[in-house]
């Protein structure tokens, strides 16, 4: 991955302008060194190696350059803004510097590179059961990946069928697309095959309800790990309400205490669930390329 550089402040720029030699009047030039040691172009046939000059430069302030441009949210980033920026070696954006806002997302691998590692990451990163409730969530997010991966696989063996045909035999470059994408196919069965846990079964709660076994919306909607917890609850909220018992010493508002088996499992159960679904589906992060 390109590594990320912060800046604190983004500073104005300004354009950059060869410093002239007074004497000579031409660009001034200045001498590379490498290890203690003159740089020197590689020698050729009938041509000898080269000293290597670095022209230089110098700010013009007279010469303010705009402010460089956030390539995720589009607005400029302002003198004195936090902002990160990195320059990838290679890729669709090989060799050009390119800067977001401090606050804004961070780079994907797949927004600066095509290799088949990022764009595989790309197809499983929207992997996600952060919402599921059922199992056909998760089968639905297993089987959406799985596609993107076999359309990586399509395309890989696309690549293998061109190479073959231009050269009109079997190539070492045509031979790992099609490995590549025997890989990826294998590995997408894998993840719609994916053994997805039981949703867990609802577990008895202690519920406040109104005395007709129907939870009162004044208190948790999940209910309560005990009968203890709801009543304290209840006494706290009578305590809220200045609520105060008849003389027989019980309470008018209707309230009462029961202990309820809910049609659906608790958000608390459905975490644990989800975590472990991400533990079951681990496949999603195995690729084979």
């Amino acid at each position: 991955m390109a590594r990320v550089t912060h800046v604190r402040k983004a500073q104005q720029r300004y354009e950059t302008v060869p410093v002239i030699d007074e004497a000579t009047g031409e660009p001034k030039r200045t001498q590379v060194m490498k290890n203690g040691e003159p740089k020197m172009t590689r020698a050729k046939a009938g041509r000898p190696a080269r000293p290597v000059f670095m022209t230089v430069t110098v700010q013009d302030k007279t010469k303010p350059l705009p402010p460089y441009t956030c390539d995720s949210c589009h607005q400029p980033i302002e003198v004195g803004t936090p902002y990160k920026h990195i320059t990838p070696k290679s890729g669709p954006y090989g060799g050009h510097k390119r800067t977001r806002h401090e606050s804004c997302p961070t780079w994907q691998v797949w927004e600066y590179s095509n290799s088949w590692s990022a764009r595989i990451a790309q197809a499983t990163h929207d992997f996600d059961v952060s919402n599921a409730e059922s199992t056909d969530d998760v089968q639905s997010a297993l089987d959406d990946v799985a596609a993107a991966i076999k359309e990586l696989a399509e395309e890989s063996r696309e690549t293998a069928g061109n190479i073959e045909d231009g050269f009109g035999h079997p190539t070492s470059q045509s031979e790992e697309a099609e490995q590549r994408a025997d890989d990826l196919d294998g590995w997408a069965d894998e993840i719609s095959g994916a053994d997805i846990p039981d949703l867990p079964e609802p577990e008895p709660r202690w519920f406040v309800t109104n005395g007709d076994g129907v939870a009162s919306d004044l208190f948790e909607e999940d209910g309560y790990d005990s009968e203890m917890d709801a009543e304290q609850a209840l006494a706290s909220h009578r305590d809220d309400n200045d609520e105060e018992p008849g003389e027989d010493g019980e309470f008018d508002d209707g309230f009462e205490i029961e202990e309820i088996t809910p049609d659906e499992p608790t958000e608390e159960q459905l975490n644990d669930w989800r975590d472990e679904v991400l533990d079951a589906c681990s496949i999603v992060d195995e690729s084979p390329v």
